[in-house]
């Protein structure tokens, strides 16, 4: 947090498709049209935030991203769109 970047871990090559979900027929649809998944940690639990914001434990909380979290998702975005 104190640097106000984004830390990013890859688990597969960029243009190959993971396949960590099952996905039956007549199921909810998952990932196979080798769409690019992106996880940010944090939480959207206003109950979480208040008790990790009370304890002074540094998290993203989803409804209010700080401007650097969403300015490093953009980069990325935009990355993928210009190299994928």
């Amino acid at each position: 947090f104190k640097n106000k970047r984004m830390v990013w871990y890859q688990h597969f090559d960029f243009d190959t498709s993971a396949r960590a979900l099952v996905n039956r027929a007549g199921g909810v649809e998952t990932n196979t049209l080798n769409v690019c998944q992106v996880e940010v940690v944090g939480t959207c639990d206003p109950g979480t935030h208040a008790k990790w914001t009370r304890a002074g434990y540094a998290h993203l909380y989803m409804p209010d991203l700080p401007d650097w979290a969403i300015r490093d998702l953009g980069e990325f975005a935009e990355w993928a769109h210009a190299k994928h």
